[in-house]
C-alpha cells in the first residue's frame, strides 16, 4: 500500500468520528431532558363532565319470576352449550374446570364434597334460589367477587331465565 492509499484510509476514519461526535451532540441537543423543562409531558384525556354526559335511560327492572315463568328449557338446552367447556349436567356427572351443574337450583352453594370451590363462594353461603342463579348468571363477577369462574356474564335476561328452566328439567 502507498501513502495515498494509507492517507483516505485515515481521512476516512477521521471523517466518521467527526460526523459521529456531530451527530451525538445534535442529539443531545435535541432530546436532552435540560432542554425542554417546560414542555408539556403526556397527552391530555378529555372526559365528559357530569354535565355533558349522555342523557341514558334509567335501567329497566327484570321481572325475574315472569322470565322464568315464561322459559323455555329446550331454548335453554341450546344455550347450555356456553357451559359444556367447564360444567356438565348429567346426574352423578364428573366435574370439570367448574362443578356438575345437575340439580343446583335449591341446592347449597359449594354442595359438592369433590369440587374444590372458591373461598368468595363459600363465604357467600346460601342455597342456590332462581333469583341468586339469574343474578349470578348475568355478571358472575360483580355478584361474587373473587368467584374462580371467569365467564363473562350472559346478557340476555330471557337467556338466563330458559338456562334456569333447562337446570329446573334435569332434576
Amino acid at each position: 500500500m502507498d501513502g495515498f492509499n494509507l492517507n483516505k484510509i485515515a481521512t476516512a476514519i477521521l471523517f466518521s468520528s467527526f460526523l459521529i461526535l456531530v451527530i451525538s451532540n445534535i442529539v443531545d441537543l435535541i432530546y436532552n431532558p435540560k432542554n425542554h423543562k417546560d414542555d408539556v409531558k403526556g397527552y391530555e384525556v378529555t372526559t365528559l363532565s357530569k354535565n355533558n354526559t349522555k342523557q341514558e335511560s334509567p335501567e329497566k327492572t327484570i321481572d325475574i319470576k315472569t322470565l322464568i315463568k315464561n322459559a323455555n328449557a329446550a331454548k335453554g338446552k341450546d344455550i347450555s352449550k356456553k357451559c359444556v367447556a367447564c360444567h356438565t349436567f348429567e346426574k352423578e356427572g364428573k366435574n370439570k374446570v367448574g362443578p356438575n351443574l345437575w340439580h343446583i337450583i335449591g341446592n347449597n352453594k359449594g354442595h359438592l364434597k369433590d369440587f374444590n370451590y372458591s373461598k368468595a363462594l363459600l363465604s357467600k353461603g346460601g342455597i342456590w334460589t332462581e333469583e341468586e342463579l339469574f343474578t349470578f348468571l348475568t355478571k358472575p363477577q360483580a355478584y361474587i367477587k373473587g368467584t374462580r369462574m371467569s365467564f363473562a356474564g350472559i346478557s340476555n335476561p330471557q337467556d338466563i331465565a330458559d338456562l334456569l328452566a333447562y337446570f329446573k328439567s334435569l332434576e
